[in-house]
């Protein structure tokens, strides 16, 4: 257990506030497994602020941490707003490295974090061969380090660059180079003299100009096999410029960070509930309709938990839309995004026309997750299509918004577009009001919270062995690890459509899953049943005339109203059929992360 043992990263949440992310640990698990073979790229981590990814990073270091059978040592560095000399960032990240690297010989968590000097770590006891390797290392850094003054900082930073990939050639242990806000490297190491330093500094010449561009400096880095980076910042657009433009251009894969599923949300709330306000009570259905109204945004949930809102209260829909707007309105989110506003103030008011710049932006609220419809804008404020593109393009800069494929997108942010309606619309004449309420939202999450709990717990299965009762079977019931997981639509040349409700395909073998959910309290009958079959044929029909490999193919009925008795004697005579009904599902639920009962709201169909 996480409590009973030090672990290598003090994680900033308790243990069970760490909700989901199971996919996004596992893929990145995977990838620095792969590092021994090298077969792991450099990837960039992309994300929002406060969406989670220094949380993630450090619960992904200390699983990888413990496994020494993967032989590839986790370098974990925290890049801090602090302004200092090449030389002295070079000890610093120098000595982090070398300290992480023991530790990780000698499977110490206490050697880690711990503050210690680099001489130091030439009387750390390691009988490890990789470790004694990295200690003759040490001796010859700090030879050269202690000759030389400043003016040799850039030649011996350049250096040190690849003294990791260097040492995990040689020991064989490699290392998964892992740096959080990798873009603030560009702002606060100066080349210069401690003298020239203190001095500028005193006279606040050290604003950024002039600070040494230290991404630019692991173009040869980020190639690496033997030592591959792992790179993630808050700055989305900033990161993702640094590491695709520039030195670094076409070095990088890119994974996105999303916030959580709304199920998952919910667990979240109950969670920090319990250790930020024991006193307020509220039920499953509501934690969900919380969760949908912030969008799994685990930051957002948080501020619920924790909101200073006069008579705070989760008893129902009202109470929680009321803590929601004072939070958006006056509490932690309205602090968090009014600051990141006047952080970029010189993107978002820079118009020659402020208050066409105000209504672009305020308009630009409507496409919460969806293309931006320029055009759409430009005809209802009657001003030219690119005004309302350069005004865009400076959201971009300001990450309000992201680019893909050319298009502009809204990040999945319902609060973000609330606050800019809250923060502009009282400063608008005239202009057409938005609606941003969320409240038939839960309508919708009703009748597809069944499907969304079966596909969150199938993204979760990695070869456990779970109770054969659950799926209406004897025994054990082995789950796979699934390659992905998703609702689709199946339909042949010549053949009708069908709807999936949850499609997995497995990792490793070619076999799939078709899942049919029934959020009801009647019974499932063999129409669903026949229904799902039918699928499973036009799936082989499709294959066939592709000329494709058909695959095996499971069959998984959920119904949290049950099963009729044809049903079940169906189910029991066919070893690729499995059937839940709500004690099996919520189980399985559970056993995946869920600490609360699946709702079973008032819903027919």
């Amino acid at each position: 257990m996480l409590e009973t043992k030090i672990w290598p990263v003090e994680e900033m949440v308790h243990e069970d506030e760490f909700t989901d992310r199971v996919e996004l640990l596992r893929e990145l698990d995977q990838w620095v497994k792969a590092i021994s073979r090298m077969g792991s790229w450099s990837t960039a981590l992309i994300a929002p602020r406060r969406i989670g990814k220094t949380v993630l990073l450090d619960r992904l270091v200390n699983t990888v941490f413990f496994k020494p059978e993967y032989q590839v040592a986790p370098f974990y560095f925290k890049m801090k707003r602090e302004k200092m000399t090449l030389k002295q960032f070079l000890l610093e990240y120098a000595t982090t490295f070398f300290r992480q690297y023991l530790a990780y010989c000698e499977q110490d968590a206490d050697l880690f974090n711990q503050k210690i000097e680099m001489e130091e770590l030439l009387d750390y006891k390691t009988t490890h061969k990789a470790g004694i390797m990295a200690q003759e290392y040490i001796r010859r850094f700090l030879k050269r380090y202690n000759r030389h003054g400043n003016e040799d900082a850039r030649l011996h930073w350049e250096g040190f660059i690849c003294e990791p990939e260097r040492l995990a050639s040689h020991s064989g242990t490699r290392v998964a180079i892992i740096i959080d806000e990798f873009q603030d490297m560009k702002f606060y190491v100066y080349d210069m003299s401690p003298e020239l330093f203190a001095d500028m500094d005193s006279k606040g010449r050290l604003n950024g100009t002039g600070a040494i561009n230290l991404p630019a400096t692991y173009d040869r880095q980020a190639q690496s096999k033997k030592a591959p980076m792992l790179v993630s910042g808050s700055a989305v657009t900033l990161i993702f410029r640094t590491v695709m433009g520039g030195p670094l251009g076409g070095r990088f894969d890119f994974m996105y960070i999303k916030p959580l599923t709304i199920p998952d949300g919910a667990t979240l709330l109950l969670n920090t509930l319990k250790y930020y306000a024991p006193d307020k009570v509220t039920t499953s259905e509501l934690a969900l309709y919380a969760s949908a109204q912030v969008g799994g945004h685990p930051y957002y949930l948080y501020c619920l938990a924790t909101s200073k809102c006069g008579g705070k209260s989760f008893e129902d829909e009202n109470a929680i839309d009321r803590v929601i707007r004072y939070e958006i309105e006056n509490g932690k989110i309205y602090g968090f995004w009014l600051t990141h506003f006047d952080d970029n103030r010189k993107y978002i008011n820079s118009d020659d026309d402020l208050e066409l710049g105000k209504k672009i932006i305020y308009y630009f609220t409507q496409y919460n997750n969806q293309p931006v419809d320029i055009k759409a804008i430009a005809s209802k404020l009657k001003v030219p299509k690119q005004a309302v593109e350069q005004k865009i393009e400076k959201l971009y800069l300001a990450d309000l918004v992201y680019r893909t494929a050319a298009r502009y997108y809204t990040f999945n942010d319902i609060c973000l577009m609330r606050f800019i309606k809250f923060v502009y619309e009282q400063d608008l004449e005239g202009v057409d009001k938005i609606d941003l309420s969320q409240r038939n939202l839960m309508n919708t999450l009703k009748g597809k919270f069944l499907e969304m709990v079966v596909e969150v717990s199938m993204m979760k299965f990695n070869y456990e062995h779970k109770q054969g009762s659950w799926f209406a079977k004897a025994g054990e019931v082995e789950v796979p690890l699934f390659q992905f997981v998703k609702t689709t639509t199946i339909k042949g040349a010549k053949t009708p459509s069908y709807q999936v409700d949850v499609f997995g395909k497995e990792e490793k073998c070619n076999k799939v899953w078709l899942c049919e959910c029934k959020y009801t309290k009647t019974q499932m009958d063999m129409k669903q049943v026949k229904k799902l079959e039918s699928a499973a044929q036009v799936l082989i029909k499709t294959h066939e005339e592709e000329g494709t490999k058909v695959p095996d193919i499971q069959l998984w009925l959920v119904s949290t109203g049950g099963f009729s008795t044809e049903v079940l004697t169906y189910v029991n005579v066919r070893a690729d059929i499995y059937a839940s009904d709500y004690e099996g599902i919520n189980n399985l639920f559970k056993a995946y992360g869920g600490n609360y009962s699946i709702p079973q709201f008032a819903v027919n169909g």
